[in-house]
């Protein structure tokens, strides 16, 4: 982020989090069982380079086709359970996660949430684009992100055992599973070759941490980041995103398409409900 350059950045919860998890699951995995489907393991680059690393699996692995696989899970920034529940963002893309995700809640104990929506940041996104059902498991969005306080001795060590738990539980139905989940994703998906383009990075902030488990209309806010352009026009938490200028705000992903339209010292008129009060704000953006 700017002002931060130079400093040592040591991305503990984004991601090394998710990187010990993978690691962990396949040791304990490769321990204790033979899967009747193959399981792939692998560590890619997400969206801070622009999803390159998935792509370039799904466009040169012979031996193990991307368009072959029955479903994939990313494990992104995962070192923030606590008290709170792990999401499983994007349980809509195939019509049984959501009842995969209760399951696994039911037989770990570990309380997860199925959110229908995927908003559109990690590497699950070139699968759907060829049509594979996945889903995103993170403990959600917080301050430290992309900042050099996102640090080891913030990590909740036995969430990440409860996540490893709920990880390996899913990998074992699935690897079983002797049937294809229901993709709600579009055979029209596959083969897009406009799709698999690498999107444009994010260059700006507004400094709002979204509520990943609200189904919308627009986004709900869930903190703030503080000293950013959304703390100084008066932004907090439970004000909902309706609109930037004239471009509606229909859920997260559209949010974050907005976003990466937008240079740094653009000026928007940022509209929000506030206590259920429709608000328009004028907000210079910031680098991201």
């Amino acid at each position: 982020r700017a002002g931060n350059e130079g400093k040592i950045h040591p991305g503990a919860d984004d991601n090394a989090s998710g990187v010990a998890v993978m690691l962990e699951t396949a040791r304990i995995i490769v321990g204790t069982h033979r899967p009747a489907r193959t399981l792939i393991f692998i560590a890619t680059s997400a969206e801070e380079w622009q999803l390159r690393g998935a792509r370039r699996y799904i466009e040169s692995m012979e031996k193990w086709p991307a368009s072959d696989s029955l479903a994939v899970i990313s494990i992104d920034a995962v070192g923030r359970l606590s008290e709170g529940e792990l999401l499983a963002l994007g349980t809509g893309t195939a019509t049984e996660w959501v009842h995969i995700a209760r399951g696994i809640g039911f037989t770990t104990a570990v309380r997860s949430t199925a959110v229908k929506d995927d908003p559109g940041g990690s590497d699950q996104v070139p699968f759907h684009e060829i049509g594979i059902p996945g889903i995103q498991l993170t403990t959600g969005a917080h301050q430290d992100y992309h900042r050099p306080s996102d640090s080891a001795d913030k990590i909740d060590s036995d969430g990440l055992v409860s996540v490893a738990t709920w990880l390996r539980e899913a990998l074992m139905y699935l690897s079983e599973r002797p049937d294809a989940l229901t993709s709600t994703l579009g055979v029209g998906q596959q083969g897009d070759s406009d799709a698999t383009q690498p999107q444009q990075g994010r260059r700006v902030m507004l400094g709002t941490v979204p509520d990943f488990t609200d189904t919308g209309p627009g986004v709900r806010i869930d903190d703030v980041v503080e000293g950013s352009p959304a703390e100084q026009a008066g932004l907090r938490a439970g004000d909902r995103l309706r609109a930037i200028d004239d471009e509606q705000i229909s859920d997260l992903r559209g949010y974050a398409q907005l976003l990466r339209q937008l240079e740094p010292g653009a000026e928007v008129v940022v509209k929000i409900e506030s206590d259920g009060k429709p608000l328009s704000i004028r907000v210079k953006l910031v680098a991201r």
